[in-house]
């Protein structure tokens, strides 16, 4: 009987043990990563106070927001968007799609299409690409890597339960990808910081097209991959560990847009691991709002504030 009773006592430390040694193999992985993409961002940020003149600067009394209250930037009237800069040349996308109209819904699919395709030929005459990419092409490259992260995707809910689901989570990327494909996206975020608001813009709407535009090729992942990555970044101890090692604007628009496609599955009722954005709306407004580098900080606020508002009422 002794010894059953010290087997029950141990048990929970073992565990404890178990946790705490992932988290410090996690930590001194990527503990260096950080410290250089921190460098990185910081040059690049000082570089863009100095000679340029940023639009959507925040108002004063736009930091502070409270649950049943505008959100950082919202407090009377309808805020204006920032209009989108002309980065890199890429081209400007339509806002929305009238439903019944095929035309301008197939327009709609060849502009986002070619966004996507004019990218990755922007990116294979990059030098940087070049040296890593070889002869693949940087979009054949993309194919892959989208085909690999779809074939397996993390699981969103359910560390507390299975410290295995915890431990595969924090290795998810490193697991599924192979090292030039890691070193490819780490040089595209460092290089293509100043387009980075724009591309992922338009990742988002390829990403979310769907049915309504046709994917010969079948790259796009489903809206339940889409959704079981978002809810991995922000409902899990490897996807928000994974973000907080990126730099700030990285963590905040991957968020963002996390929140958007959860939120898009909850209203599709496919929220199938019952994940509440609702906690997170406010902290992410106020973070934004304080970050003066954003071309469309007012655009993110607005829909963040749409967010609050559809899940105050179904409160």
């Amino acid at each position: 009987m002794k010894k059953r009773a010290r087997k029950r006592f141990w048990s929970p430390l073992i565990i404890l043990l178990v946790l705490v040694a992932a988290g410090l193999v996690a930590f001194l992985l990527f503990q260096g990563r950080k410290h250089e993409e921190r460098k990185v961002q910081e040059g690049q940020v000082g570089e863009t106070k100095t000679g340029e003149t940023k639009p959507g600067e925040i108002k004063e009394g736009a930091k502070k927001a409270s649950i049943g209250k505008p959100l950082p930037g919202q407090e009377e009237g309808a805020p204006q968007v920032a209009a989108k800069p002309p980065l890199r040349g890429k081209p400007t996308l339509p806002e929305t799609v009238k439903e019944g109209k095929r035309t301008e819904i197939e327009d709609y699919c060849r502009k986002i299409e070619r966004s996507v395709q004019d990218f990755f030929t922007y990116l294979n005459r990059e030098r940087y690409v070049r040296n890593l990419e070889g002869d693949m092409n940087a979009y054949e490259r993309f194919k892959s890597v989208m085909m690999k992260l779809s074939s397996e995707p993390p699981v969103p809910a359910g560390e507390n339960m299975d410290t295995l689901i915890m431990t595969r989570n924090i290795y998810h990327f490193y697991r599924l990808l192979e090292s030039e494909d890691i070193r490819l996206i780490r040089e595209i975020l460092r290089n293509e910081a100043d387009s980075l608001e724009l591309n992922l813009d338009i990742f988002y709407k390829w990403l979310m097209l769907g049915d309504k535009c046709p994917d010969p090729e079948k790259t796009r992942p489903s809206l339940e991959v889409l959704y079981q990555y978002a809810g991995f970044f922000l409902n899990t101890i490897g996807g928000r560990a994974y973000l907080y090692r990126r730099p700030l604007n990285v963590r905040l628009l991957i968020t963002y847009y996390s929140l958007l496609i959860v939120h898009e599955a909850d209203k599709r009722g496919k929220n199938t691991y019952g994940i509440d954005v609702f906690p997170e709306v406010t902290p992410l407004a106020r973070e934004i709002s304080l970050y003066p580098d954003f071309h469309f900080q007012n655009e993110y606020i607005l829909q963040l504030t749409q967010l609050q508002n559809y899940y105050l009422k179904k409160r």
